[in-house]
């Protein structure tokens, strides 16, 4: 197994020098994105997370952020201080740890006191500043972040940090140090977070009276319950958003703050507040129950409780207790329960696409297991992208469908065979669903939604992608995955030429909006003068040819100008991104391509021959698959859900017989099946999955 020593070295050298060096940034820019990829994926950020760099020395006046999260939803303010040593590693001491903590935190007492009012507003540090004046009243807990390539002292035995004051209020203040130890475990072993263990009686009460459904299945067991609104609002305050199933999550983030109908509620109607909410849908890996006084049957204890609908309900009784310091006394909310029994992706994702059925955060519902992110990682596995001139070992460009699939395998190699594996697999190709998510939305002239990052843009993607798959997924297919390499390599290309101008190393900041919108803007252009970007040649050259890079340069200036007009209509210029309005001010700049900018592009008509193709070539891959699906299951499951759907009056004769070809051909009766028999049967299959027959 790889050493935290070994993994060090391969970290630094590997993860963030060289990727300074290829996106032509500094070392530090690099650290802090990487930092700011791994507390949200640890500590559920939801991608919220943005670099804010900022420092002032001047002795006990001296404060220093590099990114920062205030996450209205959550009612938490997450701070973050990068230290990248790429020298021999040091001690991390309580002295260090204490210091850093301090100038986080005078950052947030400064702000406080207005003093970054009259700095200049397209600093992203001045306008977090100006956020958390505006917004304090509303934090709840803040949340300090030190994260260090360096290795924590054993003389650490405790990370405390006193409340913070002001004005009155007392705000709970929480610090984690993530040294290089935590980032190996992060990146190497598994990706398994704790268990969430919630205590009744740690918050007042001897638990939840509950009644359990008496449902035959094996999967989960279901309750319904009636939970004291300051319960959920105190769990809340603890855990976060780490309660939240990441669609919920997303959708809390998308619409910010806390819903103005709840809160009303809460302060001038509480006694209707049970009938006029919907209540909430909660997952649970298991609870503990016991019985009441009275004989009722209570939960006493919840593991890894996740809230799938009711999120803003629940921030929103957490916000006006904070913010209006509101008794939630007398405040009920109806819960329903499920507890499973094993963990089952397809059955949480269902679970939270029909509890969330009556609004939008169904459109947030993101999961890896779906069959277009399996597919693309198949093609990432298989496909190779063409050696360049001189190298003989083609490589391939990996698609981590879930967290830690490309770190995992190198925990049990050799030294040799980590290196066998890189070469094949370099680490600079590896990309993740979130990525994949903006490469295709800038593609897709939505730099708007790229802008919002993480989670929230990947939603977008989703909910659109399961639209096309449902309709028509052939247009997934091989030609598809390798103009989605093209889109990545031309992404990252553009990377490198705005961090190369000099009106942007003059700020250094909003580089991912920055490419998103010239991505956009480029495709644009193109499509005005009925031409497309040759994605395939990209793939075909394994880069962006240079005739292109001036054209690039001069757009990539016209997205910086809009962005920073001072006539914008939103001061900040992060929030002015995610608006299709700043896209529109983009669009409609003038622009006319150089011609050797044409050298990239192909005519609609060349594109829709070569698609035809390919997506006739996946129809009958894909017909083959379905087919080997069916007969994968077996006979004995075939006729298992012919008794279950007829037992239940679900299926009709014709449905019987569908499901009988099935069988036959299970049993070698058939040797083949037709595609319109392979249909049937799918469709006959769903039929039965949504009367809840597996």
């Amino acid at each position: 197994m790889i050493s935290v020593d070994e993994f060090r070295e391969s970290y630094i050298n590997e993860d963030i020098n060289a990727q300074a060096v290829n996106t032509s940034r500094y070392p530090i820019e690099v650290f802090i994105e990487n930092a700011v990829d791994i507390l949200q994926n640890d500590y559920l950020l939801v991608g919220g997370m943005e670099q804010c760099y900022y420092e002032y020395s001047r002795g006990s006046k001296s404060m220093r952020i590099d990114a920062a999260y205030l996450d209205l939803p959550a009612n938490t303010l997450n701070l973050l201080y990068a230290d990248y040593n790429s020298g021999a590693v040091k001690s991390i001491t309580n002295t260090f740890i204490s210091a850093k903590s301090r100038l986080l935190l005078n950052f947030l007492v400064n702000s406080l006191k207005g003093h970054f009012a009259n700095a200049e507003l397209s600093d992203p540090a001045v306008q977090l500043a100006r956020n958390i004046k505006a917004n304090f009243d509303y934090i709840g807990k803040i949340h300090l972040f030190i994260i260090s390539t360096d290795k924590l002292s054993s003389t650490v035995k405790k990370l405390s940090v006193e409340p913070l004051s002001w004005n009155g209020r007392t705000v709970e203040v929480v610090l984690d140090v993530l040294d290089i130890e935590k980032i190996y475990r992060s990146k190497m072993v598994g990706f398994k977070k704790e268990d969430i263990v919630i205590c009744c009686e740690d918050y007042g009460i001897d638990g939840i009276p509950c009644i359990k459904a008496d449902i035959d299945t094996q999967q989960y067991d279901s309750y319904l319950a009636i939970v004291p609104g300051k319960f959920l609002s105190d769990i809340y305050k603890k855990y976060s958003s780490s309660l939240l199933e990441s669609n919920v999550r997303s959708f809390l983030k998308f619409n910010g703050g806390v819903n103005k109908g709840i809160r009303g509620t809460i302060l001038n109607q509480k006694s209707r507040f049970f009938t006029y909410n919907n209540g909430i849908s909660t997952t649970a890996s298991a609870i503990e129950v016991d019985r009441g006084k009275n004989g009722e049957l209570i939960i006493t204890a919840f593991t890894n409780l996740q809230i799938i609908n009711g999120g803003q309900t629940t921030a929103t009784l957490a916000a006006t207790s904070i913010k209006n310091n509101a008794d939630l006394s007398g405040i009920y909310v109806q819960m329903k329960l499920t507890v499973l029994k094993e963990s089952d992706p397809d059955l949480i994702r269902c679970i939270a696409t029909y509890a969330n059925s009556q609004n939008k955060v169904k459109t947030a519902d993101l999961n890896s297991s779906h069959p277009f992110y399996v597919r693309v990682e198949e093609y990432s596995r298989k496909v190779y992208a063409p050696a360049a001139e001189g190298q003989i070992v083609q490589t391939l460009w990996f698609f981590e469908r879930t967290r830690g699939q490309y770190e995992q395998p190198l925990m049990q190699m050799t030294k040799a065979q980590r290196e066998d594996y890189k070469l094949v697999r370099p680490k600079s190709k590896k990309y993740t669903l979130a990525d994949l998510a903006k490469y295709m939305n800038a593609a897709d002239i939505l730099p708007h939604y790229v802008s919002w990052g993480g989670e929230v843009n990947a939603a977008h993607f989703h909910n659109n992608m399961v639209k096309q798959w449902d309709k028509d997924n052939s247009v997934y297919n091989e030609l598809f995955y390798k103009e989605l390499i093209g889109k990545k390599i031309l992404f990252e290309h553009i990377g490198n030429i705005v961090s190369n101008q000099v009106w942007y190393q003059e700020n250094r900041a909003y580089r991912p909006q920055l490419i998103a919108y010239t991505f956009a803007k480029l495709v644009f252009v193109a499509q005005k003068v009925n031409k497309q970007i040759n994605y395939r040649l990209i793939w075909d050259l394994q880069e962006v040819p240079s005739c292109i890079d001036e054209d690039i340069a001069a757009i990539s200036k016209i997205a910086f100008d809009v962005m920073y007009d001072e006539n914008r209509p939103t001061a900040n210029i992060e929030s002015y991104c995610k608006r299709e309005e700043c896209w529109t001010n983009v669009a409609k700049q003038n622009y006319t391509l150089s011609e050797d900018g044409y050298g990239v592009l192909i005519t609609p008509a060349e594109k829709q021959e070569e698609s035809v193709r390919a997506k006739k070539d996946q129809r009958i891959a894909s017909g083959i698959e379905d087919e080997l699906g069916i007969f994968r299951k077996g006979s004995d499951y075939w006729k298992s859900l012919a008794e279950k759907g007829k037992s239940q009056n679900v299926l009709s004769s014709k449905d019987l017989s569908i499901i009988d070809n099935a069988v036959k051909y299970c049993e070698f009766v058939y040797t083949s099946l037709y595609p319109k028999q392979v249909k049937e049967i799918n469709i006959v299959l769903n039929k039965l999955k949504e009367n809840g027959i597996e």
